[in-house]
C-alpha cells in the first residue's frame, strides 16, 4: 500500500459476521433505495479494480446500494460479488430464478433494507451513481455492517478502493495483522 498518511492496523477476519437484516416487507425503503445503475465510468472502475478476481467475461445484472454487484458469466447462473468480503456466490440458476428470489427473504440478506433505512434515517443519503462503502471492510475484525461504518461515496471510488484492498490482502490468513496507510 502507499507510504504516507494516517495508519490503521486491522486484523483479518476471513469469517465476517452475519449481515443483519430486517424483512423488506416491514421497511419503508423501496427497490430504488436498495439498487442503483452504475455509470459507464463506475463499471470501468469495477472491471479494472476487480479484474484479478472476477471471471471474464462477466455482465453486471444489478448493483446494490451497499456496493455489491450481481452478475452473469457466460451462461445463465447469477452470481453475487460481495465487495465487503471479496466473496463470489452463485445465487440463482437463471435470471428468471433471480427475479423470483428477489421476492423472498434472500433479498433481505443481499440488500439489507433495515440497514439502508437506518442509513437514510441518519441522513446518509445517496446521490446518483453513489453507493455506500465501508470505513472498515467487514473482512477485518473491526468491520461491521452498521451506520457508523458506512458512508456515501461515488461508486467508481467504492469499486476501486475495495478491489485494491482485497487484491492486496488476498493471500493473508485469518488472524493476520494488516497496516493500511492512507495517502
Amino acid at each position: 500500500m502507499a507510504a504516507d498518511g494516517p495508519r490503521a492496523s486491522r486484523l483479518i477476519n476471513r469469517r465476517a459476521g452475519p449481515r443483519q437484516n430486517t424483512p423488506l416487507d416491514l421497511m419503508r425503503v423501496t427497490w430504488k433505495d436498495l439498487t442503483f445503475l452504475p455509470s459507464e465510468e463506475a463499471l470501468a472502475s469495477l472491471f479494472e479494480a476487480w479484474s484479478w478476481f472476477l471471471p471474464q467475461p462477466f455482465r453486471p445484472v444489478m448493483a446494490s446500494t451497499l456496493g455489491d454487484v450481481f452478475f452473469q458469466k457466460e451462461g445463465d447462473p447469477i452470481f453475487w460479488l460481495n465487495t465487503g468480503t471479496a466473496e463470489i456466490t452463485q445465487v440463482a440458476g437463471s435470471r428468471a430464478e433471480f427475479l423470483e428470489l428477489l421476492k423472498t427473504d434472500m433479498a433481505n440478506e443481499w440488500f439489507m433494507p433495515g440497514l439502508i433505512e437506518q442509513l437514510m434515517g441518519a441522513g446518509k443519503t445517496l446521490q446518483p451513481d453513489y453507493c455506500y462503502t465501508f470505513v472498515t471492510l467487514p473482512v477485518f475484525k473491526e468491520g461491521k455492517y452498521d451506520v457508523a461504518n458506512l458512508n456515501s461515496v461515488p461508486a467508481k471510488e467504492h469499486f476501486a478502493v475495495t478491489g485494491l484492498i482485497h487484491r492486496e490482502i488476498r493471500d493473508l490468513k485469518a488472524g493476520d495483522n494488516v497496516q493500511i496507510k492512507v495517502v
